[in-house]
């Protein structure tokens, strides 16, 4: 027997959250601001731990964190991050190379190691410690590419460097995350050659998917939109195939320890370069108006307001000021160097400022595990949502900064 799955009071949730929302992003953009920032205050507001918690639905709130909206929150990121590898071929990954690797890997580690130390002197103990500095270690790629396409900025050289070090930096992160995972599991840090293993393990992964990717994928999608359909006339079968391929690969990454939105990622790339770029690119964009929306707006909805009472004001603000100073000068340094130009540089470390999936997951395993108390962990969401918006006013700044000279 089938047993009853009821989904409308999630789908009502999900529009109670979402278009005010949307109209909150347009609202920011008429006046000059990313359309991310009301997004994500419309998630605040309307949210479980809000509005959304105090208007009843069927017996219930009518905003819900369910299994359900958290499925359809990975599913936006899957399509945002495919729509923006896209705007990415193989070459593009090739000019960035090394200058990428070197930027994510400083991005990461820099984040980790202040945030151990500054945690540490607040007197917390070192397990809590190890996760407030992996929380706050990986860029948000989404965020990343969504605000690169809104400025019109993606093909840059910066743009460029800053969504593969991006990248890179969510890989490497998600070797943190099974380190920590590890931590959690054995109460103990594990050895440096345990550790070592499980990056490269990551690293050669992501390669492998992304060549596969890269030279298989197209092939792939051409053999099947080229078939001519036996039955019912088959429209938009390429833009299908294509968006079918990004919840492929996604499922690919998830199943060998990746997050699937690099996973996306790696398809979109892989499709960049092909004769259906433009058709799916055009097809993706238009998902994008509603999905984009429904991510940012349910990463506010993780604000819990309730619990700000009992949050330390001055390690509120040092962990913000761990989060914003050790991507500033993580990435913007190395960039600077290695660009040869100090504003271009800093513009790439002020792109990886924000944070967002992994930086849940992370903190959220440590809620999950009973390592991180309720306050903590708002701690932890509240400079999340901090670094979510603040990244677009200062990128957009100083990209405007540099076109008004």
């Amino acid at each position: 027997m089938i047993s009853e799955f009821n989904i409308i009071p999630t789908i009502i949730g999900i529009l109670f959250i979402v278009i005010p929302s949307m109209l909150l992003g347009r609202l920011c953009s008429r006046y000059g601001l990313s359309e991310i920032i009301g997004f994500v205050i419309g998630g605040v507001i309307l949210g479980p731990f809000a509005l959304g918690g105090i208007i009843p639905f069927f017996d219930k709130p009518i905003v819900q964190l369910d299994d359900l909206t958290t499925g359809l929150w990975q599913m936006s990121g899957i399509v945002i991050l495919f729509s923006a590898g896209l705007h990415f071929t193989f070459k593009d990954l090739l000019n960035a190379g090394y200058k990428a690797a070197i930027i994510g890997t400083f991005g990461l580690i820099m984040p980790l190691i202040l945030g151990y130390i500054v945690s540490l002197t607040f007197g917390l103990d070192w397990i809590i410690s190890v996760l407030i500095g992996a929380t706050l270690s990986a860029t948000s790629i989404v965020i990343s590419v969504t605000l690169l396409e809104e400025l019109g900025k993606e093909k840059t050289q910066e743009g460029n460097i800053l969504v593969n070090a991006a990248v890179l930096d969510d890989v490497l992160g998600l070797a943190v995350l099974s380190t920590v995972v590890s931590i959690i599991t054995i109460n103990s840090l594990p050895s440096i050659e345990s550790v070592l293993i499980t990056t490269a393990e990551s690293l050669g992964f992501w390669a492998l998917l992304l060549l596969c990717a890269v030279f298989i994928l197209p092939k792939i999608v051409h053999g099947i939109a080229l078939a001519k359909p036996t039955s019912l006339e088959l429209r938009g079968i390429k833009q299908g195939t294509a968006i079918g391929s990004a919840f492929g690969f996604a499922a690919i990454a998830s199943i060998i320890g990746l997050n699937p939105i690099v996973g996306a990622f790696a398809a979109g790339m892989g499709l960049a370069g092909s004769k259906l770029a433009g058709q799916v690119r055009e097809f993706v964009g238009e998902l994008k108006i509603i999905v984009a929306p429904l991510f940012f707006a349910i990463i506010g909805a993780h604000v819990d307001l309730r619990q700000i009472s009992e949050i330390n004001i001055i390690f509120i603000l040092s962990i913000l000021g761990v989060a914003i100073l050790s991507k500033l000068l993580g990435c913007g340094i190395p960039a600077a160097i290695l660009l040869k130009n100090r504003s271009r540089g800093f513009r790439i470390g002020y792109g990886m400022i924000a944070r967002g999936e992994v930086a849940f997951i992370t903190a959220g395993i440590g809620v999950a595990s009973g390592i991180l108390s309720g306050s903590i962990y708002t701690t932890l969401v509240l400079v999340i949502l901090v670094t979510i918006i603040i990244t677009p006013i200062i990128l957009k700044n100083s990209f405007e900064s540099i076109e008004s000279k």
